[in-house]
């Protein structure tokens, strides 16, 4: 299934939209939904980051978000200037269940059952519902969905602020006992883990960016590139 074929004129690049603007946006978008759909949406919007990221993005380009849920930080991404988004999830209910927009392709998948290479993807607290042996085929993915020179955005929790990472999964043992999540671990790395993992897989210019001021969770920003001198490799 390859949905990586972008607008042939994608518009220009908006301004980020502010908070307000943004919650706004979110309650409009999930206004068709149902009451617990809708409820989530906000308040995952409100504890978690989104906006803080969209600076991060390449402008103008096609996303492919991973683990998209609801696709929440789809419908941001494209107020914040990307010109579409594949959201790729596998739990049905959550896409069966959501909004639908023009710009916004819904696949209940795998990133391994979307073709294509894309310049951005992005993984939004994904990874420590999956056990630590099963990291790399995720990352992995992610490389092979990469155009040369394409940006993985890596939105994980650090395990080492404590106290903000025992309120977190306090919070997600409530999400199992509702059945509002798949997945069944409890896995997290250091940043140093996180980057000697990426850099093996063949990832470069590692960044870590503190997300967490003003949050109760300490969210933390990876950013990864698949190198760009790729391109020169493949065409000789």
């Amino acid at each position: 299934m390859d949905l990586s074929a972008a607008p042939p004129c994608p518009p220009p690049a908006p301004a980020p939209p502010s908070r307000r603007q943004a919650l706004a946006l979110v309650r409009r978008t999930f206004a068709p939904c149902a009451r617990a759909v809708r409820w989530h949406a906000v308040g995952r919007f409100l504890t978690c980051p989104f906006l803080r990221v969209l600076p991060f993005l390449p402008p103008g380009g096609q996303l492919l978000d991973l683990g998209a849920g609801h696709g929440l930080f789809a419908v941001l991404a494209l107020a914040g200037g990307a010109a579409s988004v594949v959201a790729a999830e596998p739990d049905r209910r959550k896409v069966l269940a959501t909004y639908r927009k023009p710009r916004v392709h819904f696949a209940v998948a795998y990133a391994e059952a979307i073709g294509g290479r894309f310049p951005a993807v992005s993984i939004f607290d994904v990874l420590y519902r999956i056990p630590l042996a099963g990291w790399d085929a995720v990352l992995a993915a992610a490389f092979e969905r990469l155009e040369p020179g394409g940006v993985l955005l890596l939105k994980e929790i650090d395990p080492a602020a404590r106290l903000k990472g025992a309120w977190n999964r306090a919070q997600e043992k409530l999400a199992d006992l509702l059945g509002l999540t798949l997945g069944e671990a409890f896995s997290y790395e250091t940043r140093g883990e996180i980057r000697a993992r990426l850099e093996r897989l063949g990832f470069a210019g590692f960044r870590a960016i503190e997300l967490g001021r003003g949050y109760p969770h300490a969210h933390v920003l990876y950013l990864a590139y698949r190198p760009a001198l790729e391109s020169a490799v493949e065409k000789s």
